[in-house]
């Protein structure tokens, strides 16, 4: 009777795990099956659950009374069941890929093979956590096949006739990216890489997807979260012309540290086969850099002269205006793009397009026409004027993103979940944000990650915006109603599901 219930629990246990693996799968998937930063997660959030499962298992083994081991069993089963149900994986939904489809077969497989039958509940409620990893790694089919598909990629583009222009930096890739595709369409064929596709596997997959060879001009975002990253795509694809947009504390957990950051975005200008890049000078970094290569380089700037630089930059209208200087003469124009950090986007690409040719006046016109970029001070007008910053990801981006909005009229909410993936400076960089936002109205502090630090930032300002904490993004929409027809939210950043 006893071993009947026992495979009934093994069964039910098996059942639900079966459906919980994807909890551990969408968490390996969203965090780029980097094995550090899926087991970081865990670590960070839900320690306790896997040390009370060792600890049960140590009873099991030690008091092997029968009645013990079933309760224990249960128990388990109950408490995984609440557990894994709590996981918040709705935002972004685990995407069923191939790839995704032989980790969870493989998964299953692990558990039936490495579990014994008594102890099946509380081991393979543990095993759950390294499944992901260990299926990865017997899943040897995928590496053979993206190594394939890397050097197809790497083989194609190297034949290919298209000159690659290769844009790295902490942010502001991809508006520069777009931009540039803006102003270069109207003279050549260009294609860019489609949201911020910017790794190995990404850049092949857009790369064996299109005729690249047709093609004057290929725009590739390098990303890097780790020293080498630069280096390793630029040896993979190449790179002709180049731009540093900015160098700033980002993916400090991989890093560790910003001069690891600025070395890695560096490698992009060993690369060239030009020579040329374009450098943002503004940002002490990029500026260091330029001062160091001895290549064909053009500097930009918003605040000081350069080759390339603005000056008179103002908001108005839901414009903003600047005088743009070039080869000493002054051009007045104004983007749809908010905020002084497009502007300085916009001179990078303005600075490689005339380069590589394209009309000044005629680009001093396209200016006027760029459009907003997605989620990157995006302007909405609803029933509130909303900017939709949600894939800002710096404090530097913050801090212009809160100048547009203090521009404004009406009153004014910020709407964010704070920074993420900056390492030992995570709390001192939500802090300088709970700063910058206090001088709103509202600022509504969105789940529990950053929660300490922005609301200790907020206070230590003793303004009177008025802070409230908000487990979702669906809870703060609730307090919109605080606001009147005509007044203004800033939505900053916007945590994934493995950080919420």
């Amino acid at each position: 009777m006893s071993m009947i219930i026992i495979y009934i629990l093994n069964f039910l246990t098996l059942f639900t795990n079966s459906i919980f693996i994807e909890n551990y799968l969408h968490i390996y998937q969203l965090r780029d099956y980097n094995s550090q930063r899926y087991f970081n997660f865990f670590l960070k959030k839900r320690i306790f659950y896997y040390i009370f499962c060792v600890f049960l298992l140590i009873f099991q083994l030690f008091f092997k009374n029968l009645a013990f081991l079933l309760s224990s069993n249960l128990l388990i089963l109950i408490l995984s069941s609440l557990y894994h149900f709590s996981f918040n994986s709705s935002k972004t939904p685990l995407k069923f890929t191939k790839k995704i489809i032989r980790l969870y077969v493989i998964s299953i497989l692990l558990l039936l093979t490495l579990t014994p039958i008594k102890y099946f509940p509380t081991i393979s409620n543990l095993l759950l956590l390294f499944l992901p990893i260990i299926a990865n790694f017997i899943n040897i089919y995928d590496k053979i096949k993206n190594h394939y598909y890397i050097r197809k990629a790497s083989e194609k583009i190297k034949l290919s006739r298209a000159k690659i222009i290769a844009i790295t930096g902490s942010n502001a890739k991809t508006s520069v990216k777009q931009i540039l595709n803006e102003f270069l369409k109207n003279k050549y064929k260009v294609l860019a890489t489609p949201k911020s596709f910017n790794t190995p596997l990404g850049i092949a997959k857009f790369i064996n997807e299109n005729q690249i060879d047709e093609y004057d001009f290929s725009i590739l975002e390098y990303g890097a979260r780790r020293k080498g990253d630069i280096k390793k795509l630029c040896a993979l694809y190449g790179a002709d012309y180049g731009i540093l947009t900015i160098v700033a504390p980002q993916h400090l957990e991989s890093f560790h540290s910003i001069e690891n950051v600025y070395k890695t975005k560096n490698e992009l200008s060993e690369f060239l086969k030009t020579n040329l890049c374009v450098y943002n000078i503004d940002n002490l970094f990029v500026y260091r850099s330029f001062c160091e290569k001895q290549i064909l380089k053009i500097s930009t700037s918003i605040f000081s002269k350069a080759d390339i630089f603005a000056t008179n930059i103002m908001i108005k209208n839901y414009k903003t205006y600047f005088t743009l200087n070039f080869n000493n003469q002054k051009y007045d124009t104004y983007t749809h793009l908010l905020g002084r950090h497009n502007v300085t986007n916009i001179l990078l690409a303005f600075a490689l397009s005339i380069k590589l040719g394209i009309d000044c006046n005629e680009l001093i016109e396209s200016i006027k026409k760029i459009d907003y970029i997605p989620h990157r001070l995006q302007l909405i007008k609803t029933h509130f004027m909303i900017l939709d910053d949600s894939y800002n990801c710096s404090l530097a981006s913050a801090r212009e993103s809160t100048l547009v909005l203090s521009q404004f009229e009406n009153k004014k909410m910020v709407v964010t979940p704070g920074i993420i993936e900056a390492g030992k400076s995570q709390y001192d960089i939500n802090f300088k944000l709970g700063q910058m936002c206090a001088i709103f109205d509202y600022l509504i502090i969105v789940g529990k990650h950053n929660r300490d630090a922005i609301k200790s930032g907020a206070i230590s300002k003793n303004t009177d915006c008025k802070i409230i904490l908000a487990d979702t993004l669906s809870d703060a929409r609730k307090y919109f109603n605080l606001l009147k027809q005509g007044d203004n939210i800033l939505l900053l950043n916007d945590l994934p599901d493995d950080y919420t």
